[in-house]
């Protein structure tokens, strides 16, 4: 039978326990009421097996972090990885753990403040991750039943980040480079060809999936001939002078070559979209 060690008591549902010299949170109805510092929890009904990693953390983010974040949250948070788990029949990797708390906890005082969350790539991120995207909104939701307060749509986009980046080898860092990636790529295709994009339009979703194919494709090895590729660059030579420049952009950012082949489909794409 397991044991675990109460360091601190943070709440009556929240408390710090020590498990092989691990720090853990637990969380549970009343898993803190009456105890003190050194009382030994067993495995039982009580603890429900919602362990909260703090891994990750050094000795004074793992102090601060006491500090500053609200109990209520750490509740909260917890019980939005429960619903993340049984939604996509997966736990969130425990590295995540922490700093989606402590994310959540800034967001929420930030709001409380009166202090406006802008998120300028809700589009993309909204677009590229839409499971994790919808998980957010339910997460969201928690929030604001368990909180009341209104949380703004910019918010769900970088909750959508932090679950993105909990799935098994994935990366919260990979998925903001790519939303802005997808960000600047068609602010380019929009002063390149005079045009001003609706977001939500077909062309354009249907453009920005196309380019995250590419990305996929490249990564896994995989590589496409274009039998049209002299037609394209005679006839479509302006735009595939910005296609090129949208697969510099690509270049940079993921470290990777784009195939001529692969130019090509994205100046006819792009030739859809200025048509």
């Amino acid at each position: 039978m397991e044991k675990y060690i109460i360091q601190k008591i943070l709440s009556n549902n929240v408390v710090l326990v020590k498990k092989d010299n691990q720090n853990y949170i637990l969380v549970g109805k009343g898993i803190g009421f009456g105890k003190k510092k050194g009382f030994v929890l067993e495995d039982s009904d009580v603890i429900e097996e919602r362990f909260i990693s703090l891994k990750g953390l050094n000795e004074s983010e793992y102090e601060n972090f006491l500090e500053t974040v609200d109990p209520k949250i750490i509740e909260l948070s917890e019980k939005i990885m429960e619903m993340v788990k049984k939604e996509l029949g997966e736990a969130l990797s425990p590295n995540i753990h922490a700093g989606l708390i402590d994310h959540i906890n800034f967001a929420i005082r930030r709001l409380k403040e009166g202090v406006e969350i802008v998120n300028p790539f809700l589009f993309e991120t909204k677009l590229l991750y839409p499971v994790e995207y919808n998980l957010a909104e339910k997460a969201v939701k928690i929030l604001e039943e368990n909180l009341n307060i209104n949380i703004p749509e910019a918010e769900i986009g970088f909750l959508a980040l932090h679950i993105y980046g909990g799935r098994g080898g994935k990366s919260k860092n990979e998925a903001l480079q790519n939303s802005k990636m997808i960000n600047q790529i068609l602010q380019v295709v929009e002063k390149k060809l005079k045009i001003d994009l609706d977001r939500n339009s077909f062309f354009c979703r249907r453009f920005v999936m196309h380019l995250m194919g590419v990305v996929n494709r490249i990564s896994s090895g995989k590589t496409i001939k274009n039998i049209f590729l002299s037609q394209l660059k005679s006839e479509l030579k302006f735009e595939f002078y910005v296609a090129y420049d949208v697969s510099k952009i690509m270049e940079r950012t993921l470290k990777i070559r784009i195939p001529e082949s692969e130019v090509g489909y994205i100046a006819l794409h792009l030739h859809k979209m200025n048509s």
